[in-house]
């Protein structure tokens, strides 16, 4: 439902002229799915023409719905796993599941066809932590609003994503730069 919710706000925040591009690359690759794929792979792979805007618009609904998830129900959620996605949930000092698979998000899993659109990304960017692995992540104290701001119509890719976010904040460049590389953007 958060999930779902988020998207709500993407649309309301950027309106047609950047959700109606995502929703028919979204649509695109459900329906090549269905037609011409023998895997069941609803979002697509990494190498569609449509990946950049779907990585994005994906990427901040899955990290919101974890993170709005862990703020309602905290220790006591149910563990974070769904149809495509993988999770560890051993707890780690005291997360939820929900926060525990964005801590373990790993962009080059190899069994996971949707490691491209990336759920623990924006984690990173919020977190205290500094982990060395699956990523390591030296950024933090970036607010979800500031990270919503970044979001504007006339950016489809993370990449862009990316400039926008630095150039809106001017902090932690380089260390941004590197996280969103070993993201694989």
């Amino acid at each position: 439902m958060y999930h779902e919710l988020t998207h709500a706000a993407q649309y309301q925040a950027l309106g047609n002229s950047w959700y109606g591009p995502f929703a028919d690359a979204v649509l695109g690759s459900l329906i090549n799915t269905f037609l011409f794929d023998s895997e069941f792979i609803p979002y697509g792979r990494s190498t569609d023409t449509d990946a950049d805007i779907i990585a994005l618009g994906e990427s901040w609904p899955y990290y919101m719905g974890r993170y709005l998830a862990d703020k309602q129900y905290g220790l006591s959620s149910s563990p974070a796993s769904d149809q495509f996605t993988y999770s560890n949930n051993t707890p780690i000092n005291g997360l939820s599941s929900h926060i525990n698979l964005l801590e373990n998000w790993d962009p080059i899993h190899p069994t996971d066809p949707f490691k491209w659109i990336s759920q623990g990304l924006f984690h990173d960017l919020k977190d205290s932590r500094n982990e060395d692995s699956p990523v390591v992540d030296r950024v933090s104290g970036y607010t979800n609003q500031q990270m919503f701001n970044a979001f504007q119509s006339d950016i489809y890719t993370l990449q862009d994503y990316r400039i926008k976010l630095i150039q809106q904040n001017n902090s932690q460049t380089s260390e941004i730069i590197n996280l969103f590389n070993q993201y694989g953007y």
